[in-house]
């Protein structure tokens, strides 16, 4: 099961274990938690996704995957793609109190995981330019435990500003090749 919904950008998404808010700080809390401000020029969408895990084919993952891209370039990350210039920063989100502290905006919220360990993870696809590193694109994935499926996922797409729900379906890219004329790449 795959669904895909298109929600209002948010301006500031912070998301990790509420014990490294208290206990960290600088250089080492921003290598344990997110903290992401989109450019005005994104847009985003929420991924429901509930798949069969490879090495053990009874068990269900489901994920809320938020991602945070420019329009033109959505259907291509949705996809799994990305351009082969851009480069991939990706860190493990884990917790140590069995929950994680999220903040959309000027809303808050504590999601309940269940157990310790790595239950989200945070990527970054960018390329250099010469004014620096450029974030093309963002993707925030939460793993959800069994219990909290599927009503408190969709409440918390309203609560990622998902109020006028649009679901949407991906494109089909026909060649291979992105609107800037760059090869994709999974």
């Amino acid at each position: 099961m795959k669904e895909i919904y298109k929600v209002q950008t948010p301006k500031r998404i912070v998301f990790g274990d509420p014990l490294y808010f208290e206990e960290f700080s600088g250089a080492r809390l921003e290598q344990l938690v997110v903290d992401v401000q989109p450019p005005e020029a994104f847009g985003a969408r929420v991924v429901l996704r509930e798949f069969s895990a490879a090495e053990a084919p009874d068990t269900l993952i489901r994920t809320m995957e938020v991602y945070l891209a420019p329009e033109e370039d959505m259907d291509i990350y949705l996809r799994g793609m990305k351009y082969e210039l851009q480069e991939c920063i990706e860190k493990e989100i884990g917790v140590d109190t069995a929950r994680y502290y999220l903040q959309v905006d000027d809303r808050e919220d504590i999601l309940h995981t269940g157990g310790d360990g790595y239950w989200g993870s945070y990527e970054e696809l960018s390329r250099n330019t010469r004014d620096g590193r450029m974030v093309e694109a963002a993707i925030l994935t939460v793993i959800w435990p069994e219990y909290e499926w599927p009503a408190p996922w969709r409440d918390r797409i309203i609560f990622l500003k998902g109020r006028n729900l649009c679901r949407s379906c991906c494109q089909e890219e026909k060649n291979g090749h992105a609107k800037r004329g760059g090869r994709l790449s999974p």
